[in-house]
């Protein structure tokens, strides 16, 4: 069990300001849990006590941390989604424009046929990095969310009051 210490003066250090719901995470909050987990095993259970010496509601902070991770997976979807759309987009190019410049192979002037093949190549190699950077990197934020939502429990710490 990895237990992650957030320590706050009042409720509402939690939540991001400008949230008319109120129940949006701040960017600070998030990005210490992702600092935290950062040092420990995907899989592991994980327990955020939260410590302060006013009352708290727990039932909204669950909500915000609810909220936070359906965001997250979302956000995830929505980027693999632009990557396959850019791969498929650039490789289609790619592909195009060397098809282009083998056809013009003998027709035109060598510093077309250099054109077209490089902007062919250049484009299937732009498609290949998204593959092999961009991919891996959402696949471990896709990891790591399912880790927050399957394996994360929100508790309050026993000398902190709360509303619930």
């Amino acid at each position: 069990m990895h237990t992650i210490k957030l320590r706050i003066e009042k409720e509402e250090d939690l939540y991001n300001g400008f949230d008319p719901e109120d129940d949006l995470l701040s960017e600070d909050v998030k990005n210490y849990i992702i600092g935290q987990l950062s040092d420990r095993t995907l899989g592991d259970a994980v327990e955020i006590r939260v410590m302060s010496s006013e009352t708290i509601d727990k039932a909204r902070i669950e909500r915000a941390f609810q909220r936070w991770i359906s965001d997250g997976e979302r956000t995830v979807k929505k980027e693999y989604q632009k990557n396959l759309f850019q791969q498929l987009w650039m490789f289609g190019i790619g592909v195009l424009f060397i098809v282009l410049s083998l056809a013009f192979e003998n027709k035109v002037g060598a510093v077309w046929y250099t054109v077209l093949s490089t902007i062919g190549a250049f484009s299937m190699w732009e498609a290949a990095g998204i593959w092999i950077i961009q991919n891996p990197k959402l696949r471990m934020r896709k990891k790591m969310t399912r880790t927050i939502k399957e394996n994360t429990t929100v508790i309050l710490d026993p000398s902190t009051p709360n509303i619930n």
